[in-house]
């Protein structure tokens, strides 16, 4: 039947049935893959391919290198803002890196003195291989410190037991997918609050970008089709203070959106905010920008309360006093105890600075914080005292230690 002929036959039972016409379109209209984006070096600028090889450990090229710092601990954007600057472009033997206060930096596979490397992406530990000491020294410039940036070899020997599957360094998952009509709906609900903000998909970092759908239709997807390859769609994605850091300027939203107008309609029950869905290959092959996506298996979408239209009324600013292990500066009862000591010039040990990791967890001494419950905090912890630095935010004078 051809696309006039359907157009004619469900005018006729929409006109029967009083359907809108758009909706009942976007019933028989296939999603198309409208972006395929990797990103060479973890946190840095994508760059949107035409086309992609697709294996079990995510998109060619796609976060095979990683900067780190000695100890082989990952380095990110969300520490490390100025990482979003750092643009790429693909060569057939590496790839060019480049910095707007740098010298252009040639990463060749060749150079690559491929030492053994432990390294750590969250909790898992793995090998990973050593590049170069020019490679080293241009992103010590950039991050401020001694680094090193790490490639994965040919093969990541990161193997993820919970999805059967290798990974690149990725966060946990070799994909990431997010429709654009998803982002659409993010922004119409920022305009309807008075913002002249609009979001860029740069900000969330997809592999797979998606159009032609209803605002979230991926969350109901479960395996799907494009081009050569299926795919499962494992879990939603966690989002971090990383959506919120501008992909142009590095700088960090002051409201906290994205984040803020998410959790008013995309937060769990724990406070998880969700955008996009991670998703694993089942087999390997080529995709490209166009392909019909094709869904092949569904499944009941996650419930998220939509909280958008309830008032909260802003709670006054009000200065107070806070000790970190004997530290004492003046803060006050609106921003995270993270971001306050960062201001005040004391450094607290962080990773993910979204309440994922634990490693600015503290104990709670004396004085009142606002604690959300996030996954870093094991259950009975905060009624111990537990509180993240990243995510807790002091409503009273507060003496803690770490």
């Amino acid at each position: 039947m051809s696309k006039a002929e359907l157009e004619r036959k469900l005018a006729k039972i929409e006109a029967t049935l009083g359907f809108d016409d758009k909706d009942g379109l976007d019933e028989y209209t296939p999603a198309l893959l409208s972006q395929i984006n990797v990103y060479p070096v973890k946190s840095i600028t994508g760059i949107e391919l035409s086309s992609s090889w697709v294996e079990k450990q995510g998109l060619s090229f796609d976060r095979r290198f990683m900067v780190a710092d000695m100890n082989g601990r990952m380095i990110t954007a969300r520490e490390n803002n100025q990482m979003v600057r750092v643009k790429s472009a693909l060569q057939s033997n590496g790839l060019v890196l480049t910095y707007p206060e740098a010298k252009p930096l040639h990463v060749k596979f060749t150079d690559c003195s491929m030492a053994e490397v432990t390294c750590q992406v969250w909790g898992d530990e793995f090998q990973a291989y050593a590049t170069s000491e020019e490679a080293n020294q241009w992103f010590s410039f950039i991050i401020g410190k001694k680094v090193q940036l790490l490639f994965t070899g040919e093969q990541s020997n990161r193997q993820r037991e919970k999805i059967q599957t290798n990974v690149s360094f990725a966060d946990g998952y070799p994909l990431l997918l997010i429709s654009q009509a998803s982002l659409d709906e993010l922004n119409q609900r920022c305009l309807d609050k008075g913002s002249t903000v609009q979001h860029s998909m740069a900000q969330f970092r997809p592999n797979i970008v998606v159009s032609d759908t209803k605002a979230f239709a991926e969350d109901g997807w479960k395996r799907i089709r494009i081009g050569e390859v299926e795919f499962e769609i494992v879990k939603s994605c966690m989002r971090c203070v990383l959506t919120t850091v501008n992909p142009k300027t590095a700088m960090r939203s002051e409201q906290n959106e994205p984040l803020k107008t998410l959790s008013t309609f995309r937060a769990d029950e724990e406070g998880g905010i969700y955008f996009g869905q991670n998703v694993i290959a089942k087999n390997e092959g080529m995709i490209r920008a166009g392909d019909v996506v094709e869904v092949l298996e569904t499944k009941e979408k996650q419930f998220y309360q939509d909280t958008s239209e309830d008032v909260i009324e802003a709670e006054p600013v009000k200065s107070i006093m806070i000790s970190i292990d004997g530290n004492l500066f003046e803060g006050d009862n609106q921003s995270t105890l993270l971001e306050q000591a960062e201001k005040a010039g004391f450094a607290i040990a962080n990773s993910c600075r979204s309440g994922f990791c634990g490693t600015c967890k503290m104990t709670l001494e004396s004085g009142k914080v606002d604690q959300p419950d996030m996954p870093a905090l094991f259950p009975g912890e905060i009624d111990e005292g537990k509180v993240l630095a990243c995510c807790c935010v002091p409503k009273s004078d507060v003496e803690l230690v770490s």
